[in-house]
């Protein structure tokens, strides 16, 4: 087989990912291969936590989780590259000078060992403000430079992994009740967000965020959420939201009631959810099922704390 012949197998399969989401290591696997490319993945890092999840076939699978758990957050590139336009390939050398990322903790006992050169291709398949989704290609070092036949290469396979997961995010999305849609719950008038099954928060509507400081009754640690009374409490709410997913018990769920210190208590409700169908979380396309939604309601009205 060719290698136009192996670059367009890549690009089909990436669009069969985006109905059997089963496929998308191997998608990225073969690009790479269709390529000569060594490393490639896809990464989404939100930028209200500095935290990041990836998705790379060919990387220790400790390794990358090593990165995601430690090293992301103490990497340099991470606010740069939430500045570079979507759509548009960006070199490490464009964010960094190599030399200083080369003296870097994080070169030297992450990307070193995993095998990745100091030269790195990306580009964000979608930006913004709260998290970006970026594909990353590199070579081992040694031989570290990314030929021209290879950026050309990435760069034609841009526009149709964009759009593959920009489908598969539609798919996914219309298997989620409408009703939790975040521009439905932007407008909600009242504190909403949306967690994971460790209180990891997927979503908050401004009201919420407005909530999410110091001397406010919730806080985000790492991402997470934490109330400064109960935390426990809540956290078990959450976790037994997910237990229960595919069968719900009556009283699944349930209420909380924060205090404060000079102000008046917050009332929390804990809501399972469920998806209408077989829904697949994929991280590191910015894809997470919530598995409970916390309303916030303050008895004092207060929309901003002071």
């Amino acid at each position: 087989m060719g290698h136009d012949d192996l670059f367009h197998d890549a690009i089909n399969l990436f669009y069969e990912a985006a109905v059997d989401a089963s496929l998308w290591p191997a998608a990225v696997a073969r690009l790479a291969d269709a390529t000569g490319i060594a490393q490639i993945g896809l990464g989404t890092f939100d930028h209200r936590n500095r935290t990041f999840v990836g998705l790379a076939p060919r990387i220790c699978p400790q390794m990358l989780a090593d990165y995601q758990d430690y090293w992301s957050s103490r990497d340099p590139i991470w606010p740069k590259i939430a500045a570079q336009a979507a759509g548009k390939l960006f070199s490490s050398d464009d964010l960094i000078p190599r030399e200083e990322y080369a003296a870097t903790d994080v070169y030297n006992q992450w990307f070193r060992p995993a095998k990745i050169g100091l030269s790195v291709l990306g580009a964000n398949l979608r930006a913004g403000n709260e998290f970006s989704v970026t594909i990353f290609a590199a070579n081992a070092p040694g031989s570290d430079q990314i030929s021209r036949e290879q950026a050309h290469a990435l760069q034609a396979a841009l526009p149709h992994v964009s759009r593959a997961i920009k489908m598969h995010r539609q798919l996914r999305v219309q298997d989620l009740d409408r009703d939790i849609a975040p521009e439905m719950l932007e407008h909600a008038g009242i504190g909403v967000l949306l967690v994971d099954r460790a209180a990891k928060v997927l979503f908050a509507n401004a009201w919420a965020r407005a909530l999410l400081v110091p001397g406010c009754g919730l806080t985000l640690q790492g991402g997470y959420l934490f109330s400064t009374d109960r935390a426990a409490s809540l956290h078990r709410l959450i976790a037994a939201c997910h237990a229960c997913r595919n069968w719900a018990p009556a009283g699944s769920g349930g209420e909380i009631r924060l205090r404060r210190t000079k102000r008046r208590p917050l009332n929390l409700t804990v809501t399972p959810l469920r998806a209408r169908g077989r829904v697949a979380e994929l991280p590191w396309l910015g894809l997470q099922m919530p598995a409970a939604m916390v309303t916030i309601h303050n008895p004092a009205k207060e929309k901003w704390c002071h």
